[in-house]
């Protein structure tokens, strides 16, 4: 009788089933990945709309939304710890903390605290650099950091965020340097929901509530370099806030990266520090612009653009508590306009969705 013999895979048709299998490989894996974007997008949705019930229960309970920055002692100043005050550099976060579940913490800040052989007073010193022995500015909050951004290792000067309190269509800034006057002037220049020493209340929302952005997404980066999480100081195009179209100049967009200078990795590199570097926002420069400073200091004038890590563009939360996804292309108007200080902001739809009572006619965005 004939023997039967056992064939084996020989090595073409292997190899063919190797190729078949890396196609197979290279057509799902851009399929995962975006799909694993799109989750953590969906999560950074739903951070920025729980900030949003946070604010309003704020208001609830005070009658007005917090400042973007404010806080305890004077605003020119100061030296690094210790301090009885933090300089009026604390963020809105400060207050709203108790309203998405960070009461202890809230508590732990608001008392004093000693760490080493430092004691500090209520509210701590001044957020920023030299002063990360205050451990409860270093906290992490995960409602706070977007899964889509980075973390900050190399230079961390407190917990991160990737939400950012809406300064409007005006980028003028609170600087150690300045006069009474000059800082009562630019408290009044204020046109977005948050600002230095500002609280708001609904009836200041003079557009609507829907038609007003309140937060917006910043995205954070290892990379001082980075357009998205970068800084550009001490540029010279300035002054800055007069400046907003040679801002633009200082970013490459087709390698993400801020033209050579000094740069620091500012955003979002602290959720308890108010400075709009940190935690701040403007509706002039369109979203994932360049921010720059106008010196090397981080309370500058300059712009405060929008940013994130998402593909075309960023997360912003409106007045009354809805998200929409703002578009990096969206209307800016006429960008070769100085500084704003009443009647329509001339930054197009992004700078109408930024001013509280510009009486603009808002297209669709």
């Amino acid at each position: 009788m004939r023997k039967s013999r056992a064939h084996g895979f020989t090595l073409v048709e292997l190899l063919v089933v190797i190729a078949i299998i890396g196609i197979l490989v290279g057509l799902l894996l851009p399929a995962v990945q975006a799909a694993r974007e799109a989750a953590r997008r969906m999560q950074c949705q739903s951070q920025i709309r729980q900030l949003g019930i946070a604010l309003h229960n704020y208001h609830s309970a005070m009658g007005k939304f917090p400042y973007g920055r404010g806080g305890t002692g004077h605003p020119d100043g100061g030296t690094l710890r210790p301090l009885a005050d933090n300089v009026n550099r604390a963020s809105g976060y400060i207050g709203l903390l108790p309203y998405f579940e960070q009461t202890a913490l809230f508590n732990q800040i608001s008392s004093t605290q000693t760490f080493g052989s430092v004691t500090d007073m209520p509210f701590g010193p001044r957020p920023g650099t030299g002063n990360t022995g205050y451990l409860p500015f270093m906290q992490k909050i995960s409602v706070l950091a977007c899964p889509s951004s980075q973390d900050i290792t190399t230079t961390p000067l407190g917990g991160r965020t990737n939400y950012a309190f809406s300064w409007g269509d005006n980028s003028r800034r609170i600087t150690g340097s300045e006069t009474v006057s000059a800082r009562q002037a630019v408290r009044a220049d204020m046109r977005g929901m948050f600002g230095f020493q500002t609280c708001r209340a609904f009836q200041a929302i003079l557009d609507g509530t829907s038609n007003t952005i309140a937060m917006a997404e910043i995205a954070t980066s290892d990379d001082p370099n980075s357009i998205r999480g970068g800084v550009a100081l001490a540029r010279g195009v300035g002054p800055a806030y007069n400046s907003p179209i040679l801002c633009m100049l200082e970013g490459n967009k087709a390698t993400g990266k801020l033209t050579a200078g000094t740069n620091r990795n500012f955003r979002g590199n602290g959720w308890a520090n108010g400075v709009t570097s940190f935690t701040g926002v403007s509706m002039i420069l369109p979203p994932n612009a360049p921010h720059c400073l106008q010196s090397g200091n981080d309370q500058s004038d300059g712009q405060a653009p929008a940013s994130s890590w998402h593909v075309g563009g960023v997360m912003a939360m409106m007045g009354d508590g809805s998200v929409r996804f703002i578009s990096e292309t969206i209307d800016t108007g006429d960008l070769s306009v100085g500084d704003v200080r009443s009647g329509p902001s001339p930054y197009g739809v992004w700078g109408a969705l930024g001013s509280i009572s510009g009486s603009e006619v808002i297209a669709d965005f």
